[in-house]
């Protein structure tokens, strides 16, 4: 291991939590050459096979991310089992999923903490109008965090403030694209300790109005954290003049605010001309905001390792006249 990076061993286990988790296995069981896990609450989300864990919430037809995690402790020695097996583990899901949010820190704790596995964690977090879902993506993305390596966190929201105009469907194809992009990178790029915030559009544009809008969307998820390195991948422009290329490369750098001169710059094969940002920061993102108790500093916070759950508790008291 080198400075602040990371080397992976194989065998790697992909473990997909909720819809997202299956949307992103399913496009890359066929060409990856790794296990994968999808975990749900929802059999829709599954596949009938030895590569799924169904958590059975019962009669529960709407069940909190509290109760699904109740229900998940039955199933944690068949985690264990099948964690025990790979030397990394990468988990993707949706913190704006019910069971992204309940299960994905369960995982990670097992996988990093029980387990002392190399842990890769990608989620994405919900659109600012989901108000009641910001503050229990906070809290789970706090532990997640906290039980990975190096956490890839994409933000929807930033999307909407920079384009209005699109829809949740598009939205969903950037951050699976996004998502599927950085899977398949992780191999190739020196992968950086820590949270790493990922923006990517799929529009076709010229190199520099597409570098501005991933600066745009990065700083609008950024917080109080500031930039310790970055990474700008292009998609699609072998092309283009080399010295045009070192011109748009200065120039994002110069974008870049505060004491951030580790910028690389990488053009990768592709038909499409589109763009990925990776940057690594360190500080307060504005997802700690969503969870107002994280202006309390973590010295002064009583927590437990285990997030709380909500178990079915049979406590037949007597009828006391």
């Amino acid at each position: 291991m080198l400075g602040d990076s990371l080397e992976l061993r194989k065998p790697v286990l992909l473990i997909g939590i909720g819809k997202i988790g299956k949307n992103i296995v399913s496009k890359l069981k066929n060409d990856f050459d790794h296990d994968f896990l999808l975990i749900s609450n929802h059999k829709e989300e599954l596949e009938v096979n030895n590569n799924s864990l169904y958590i059975d919430c019962k009669s529960w037809i709407n069940p909190s991310t509290y109760k699904i995690r109740s229900f998940l402790e039955s199933h944690k020695e068949e985690l264990y089992s099948k964690l025990s097996k790979y030397q990394t583990v990468i988990v993707v899901t949706s913190l704006a999923e019910k069971a992204g949010i309940a299960v994905a820190p369960i995982v990670s704790h097992i996988a990093k903490c029980l387990l002392n596995k190399k842990v890769i964690s990608l989620v994405t977090m919900p659109f600012g109008h989901e108000k009641d879902r910001l503050f229990q993506s906070s809290i789970s993305l706090k532990r997640i965090s906290s039980n990975s390596d190096i956490n890839f966190i994409i933000d929807n929201d930033a999307y909407v403030e920079i384009n209005p105009h699109l829809t949740v469907e598009d939205c969903s194809k950037i951050t699976n694209e996004i998502i599927l992009n950085m899977i398949k990178l992780i191999p190739e790029i020196t992968l950086n300790l820590g949270i790493n915030l990922v923006s990517g559009n799929l529009k076709e544009n010229s190199i520099d109005v597409g570098i501005k809008e991933l600066v745009a969307q990065l700083y609008s998820s950024l917080g109080t954290s500031s930039i310790k390195r970055s990474i700008l991948y292009v998609n699609g422009a072998r092309n283009e003049p080399i010295g045009r290329l070192n011109e748009i490369l200065n120039n994002f750098q110069n974008s870049m605010e505060g004491e951030t001169n580790d910028v690389s710059f990488v053009v990768t094969d592709s038909s499409r001309n589109n763009m990925q940002l990776i940057a690594s920061i360190k500080g307060k993102t504005k997802f700690d905001f969503y969870d107002p108790l994280n202006l309390i500093p973590d010295e002064n916070v009583l927590d437990w390792d285990i997030p709380e759950s909500h178990p079915n508790i049979d406590l037949p008291l007597p009828l006391i006249d």
